[in-house]
Formats: structure tokens, C-alpha cells, sequence
């Protein structure tokens, strides 16, 4: 394929410091866009940079906090000119376990935060470079949201804070994608099934902790913990869910919403009646 690297093909991705948004990174410039990706820390930017080349900007943007954001969004600017930005994939996000009676509450608002407050503020700081400024020339972009195929869909135990982020972004989602029909900006959710990324580790790692573990919830906390541990026996790849983020921001009509997993179980479970569902727990 003919580079794309120019401020044609440019896309903004949260979150790129390990996991999916690293994985994307990558996938997006060995396809010639240009990528700028939001990091937590100069470290963080260096690394980047240094393995990804000049194809990729680091911004140094804590996503909850809109100031930077603003910042990061003048600079994107700058580089694009009058040319509007490809796509935001609206990644960043962390995963928070725990029973809501002993949950820190500094906790559960990170992940609230993080996921949805993120997410919110970026989409809105970035719209007019995808296209609701008039001044732009050329084809409006696209905003791509990561959720979950389960949590984006039902509650688990212990992941009250997780699933209510990923619930969250499926509802704004959805009423972004109608309210900016008239600017031809698709908003379309990625919600994959379990992934290959090192988001494995530290569920091993809080099982290994578990800090809840001398609390009423201890054994029924370790067997969720033990159940997502073995969802990665069953992982995509990498490179098969970030042909499926590329591919939602280059075809002309992409689906509202991408459920790739390699478990066809995962795709059956969010129509399960709720009270036998209930029951597997």
C-alpha cells in the first residue's frame, strides 16, 4: 500500500502507552498514517518515539484533565492546518476490580474518569478537527470508542467500576453518533473480547495480592479473578483486533459496533435472560 503519511491520514490515539493503544500505534504507521498518542509521562514519550519513529508524536496529556487536552489539541492543529484529523480512537482506560463495599472510592472515580470523563472531554476538545468546523477542507473524520463485548453489555461481580465505564461509553456513543449526523462525523464502538495485552499480568497480579482476600468477598473475588485469568487462553491477537480498529476508519460505511472475539460464546452471553445469567454466579 502507497504511504499514507502525510496530514491527510493523521489519527489521534489514547492510551498508548502499553496495550491495545501501543498495539495500534504501531499497526497504524507500518500503514503509513501518521499517529500522535496520548502518554502519562516523558518516559513513557521517549520510548515511543524512539520505536515507533517519526511518524509518531507523543503528547504528554493526562486525559481527565481538559487543560492539557486543549494543549495537545493546538498542537495537532498546528500540524494539520486547514486538513481535518483522520480519526480519534478514544482508548485510554484502566481496569479497577474489587467488591463495592471495600472498594476505595479514589478508585472507583479513576475509573470513571479515565474511561468516560476522558473520553468525553477528548471527543469534545478534538471535534472541530474532525470536522464540525466549517473552515476544514476536506472529508470529515471519525471517532472510534473502545468498550468491552461483556462489559460494554453486563455487569460482573467485582467490576462494578469497570463495567459501569464501558456501559457508559456504549450510551455516549451512541447519542455523539446521532447528534453529529449532520457533520458526517461515524461514531463507531470497537468492543472486543479478550486480547492479548499485559492487562493479563495485573489480574495475575491482583490475584497473587488479592488485598480483599481476609474480606467476607475473599473466595468469591478469587474465582472471578481465577475466570478472567483464563479468558486469555482464548485471546485475539494483536494484530487481528487493530485490522479491525484500521479497517472501521478506512472503509466508506463501517458498522455501528465490532464484537471481535475468538470466543463465540462471549457474543451469546450479553442476550442471556438476566435472572439465568444470574445463576452462573
Amino acid at each position: 500500500m502507497e504511504s499514507l503519511a502525510n496530514k491527510l491520514h493523521t489519527v489521534l490515539v489514547t492510551g498508548t502507552s502499553s496495550g491495545i493503544g501501543r498495539g495500534l500505534c504501531k499497526a497504524l504507521i507500518e500503514k503509513g498514517y501518521k499517529v500522535f498518542g496520548t502518554v502519562r509521562n516523558k518516559k513513557d514519550a521517549i520510548e515511543l518515539k524512539k520505536e515507533f519513529g517519526e511518524n509518531f508524536d507523543a503528547l504528554l496529556v493526562d486525559v481527565t484533565d481538559e487543560k492539557q487536552v486543549i494543549k495537545a489539541k493546538e498542537r495537532v492543529h498546528n500540524y494539520l492546518g486547514r486538513n481535518p484529523l483522520t480519526a480519534l480512537i478514544n482508548n485510554a482506560g484502566i481496569a479497577t476490580l474489587g467488591p463495592v463495599e471495600f472498594l476505595p472510592t479514589s478508585d472507583f472515580k479513576k475509573q470513571i474518569d479515565t474511561k468516560i470523563l476522558g473520553t468525553f472531554i477528548c471527543t469534545k476538545i478534538f471535534l472541530p478537527l474532525l470536522g464540525t468546523d466549517n473552515n476544514l477542507s476536506g472529508n470529515p473524520g471519525r471517532i472510534v470508542n473502545i468498550s468491552s463485548i461483556l462489559g460494554g453489555k453486563i455487569g460482573s461481580p467485582f467490576m462494578s467500576g469497570y463495567c459501569a465505564s464501558k456501559h457508559a461509553v456504549e450510551a455516549f456513543s451512541e447519542s455523539l453518533r446521532r447528534e453529529l449526523k449532520p457533520y458526517r462525523i461515524k461514531v463507531i464502538i470497537v468492543a472486543p473480547g479478550s486480547v492479548s495485552t499485559p492487562i493479563w499480568k495485573e489480574v495475575k497480579k491482583q490475584k497473587d495480592q488479592n488485598r480483599y482476600s481476609k474480606t467476607k468477598y475473599g473466595i468469591s473475588f478469587r474465582k472471578i479473578l481465577n475466570s478472567l485469568e483464563s479468558f486469555d487462553q482464548n485471546s485475539l491477537s494483536m494484530k487481528q483486533l487493530t485490522n479491525i480498529i484500521i479497517q472501521s476508519i478506512e472503509i466508506k460505511n463501517p458498522k455501528i459496533r465490532y464484537n471481535p472475539t475468538k470466543d463465540p460464546l462471549q457474543k451469546i452471553w450479553p442476550y442471556i435472560p438476566k435472572k439465568i445469567m444470574d445463576s452462573f454466579f
